[in-house]
């Protein structure tokens, strides 16, 4: 079983009725018209913005973050720990916001595949020449790779529409990117993540740039999940979402590659690596408190 965009609207909405400390939004829309939802949780004057499926195939990393903020949410409302940490003290000290899937036409097309009288399905099969969706698409609507997009060293890897790595005839020139950069201008958060798949790996420099503790952090990140904290490569190296917070605000930004494997993820692999992730989140939220 895939996990959509119906799935998690359907799953925050269901959460959010049932624990009041759940305050769902939206930072944006899609190229598609498709709301991008962000749930705040927390009453604190730290902030830590989590983020995740910014591409088609890594709807595993929106169905982590879902079931985190559901189990985050249980915990704090009973008064329980949450793999051993005390999240009662972490919503008092940090403010948390999480958009578990910031390309939702992207992941719509990679779960569900083309829509023939869709105007924009038509368009990307006529541009890429691709036929079939299922097992490729990483981009949104428009043939533009979101994690490409961010105006950090930003330039094109290809020249055109595409499945993957096309960055756009400019940077921001997508909706998904203008919703994630609008919203973190506003709020400033201290830190950000953002989730993709696969390695089990944490970036958290930006063309040798990083903030005052990301090598400790990131490393204290892979101690509690048994992640790799590493520099990035190649193509990892510019235009994502990490870079751009890095580069422009200065602060520590990171990078979560969860899970082994060939994308799209099983979703057979939810539980195992979403204990992994939740322990990275709750321990930058521990970091955070340091301050």
């Amino acid at each position: 079983m895939c996990y959509d965009y119906a799935k998690m609207c359907c799953e925050i909405a269901s959460a959010a009725g049932r624990y009041s400390i759940i305050n769902v939004s939206k930072i944006g829309k899609s190229v598609m018209g498709r709301g991008i939802p962000c749930v705040k949780i927390g009453e604190g004057k730290y902030k830590l913005f989590l983020s995740g499926a910014y591409h088609g195939l890594e709807y595993l990393t929106a169905a982590v973050l879902v079931k985190f903020l559901k189990e985050y949410a249980a915990k704090v409302t009973k008064a329980e720990t949450l793999l051993g940490y005390d999240v009662g003290k972490l919503y008092d000290r940090i403010t948390l916001f999480i958009a578990p899937m910031i390309n939702p036409d992207g992941v719509d097309i990679a779960v569900n595949g083309i829509d023939v009288s869709d105007k924009l399905h038509r368009q990307l099969i006529k541009e890429t020449g691709i036929q079939d969706f299922a097992g490729t698409w990483q981009a949104n609507a428009r043939g533009v790779d979101i994690n490409h997009n961010f105006d950090a060293l930003w330039k094109q890897v290809k020249d055109k529409p595409s499945a993957t790595k096309y960055g756009g005839a400019f940077p921001e020139s997508e909706p998904e990117t203008r919703a994630v950069t609008e919203f973190v201008r506003k709020e400033k958060p201290d830190m950000l993540i953002a989730f993709h798949s696969q390695g089990r790996e944490i970036y958290y420099d930006f063309n040798g740039k990083e903030g005052a503790r990301s090598r400790e952090i990131a490393e204290k990140m892979a101690a509690v999940s048994g992640y790799s904290a590493c520099v990035p490569e190649g193509t990892a190296t510019f235009g994502g979402c990490k870079d751009w917070f890095i580069d422009e605000f200065g602060k520590e930004g990171f990078t979560v590659e969860m899970g082994y494997g060939k994308n799209p993820l099983s979703m057979d692999m939810l539980d195992s690596v979403y204990d992994e992730c939740a322990k990275i989140i709750l321990c930058v939220q521990t970091e955070m408190c340091k301050k």
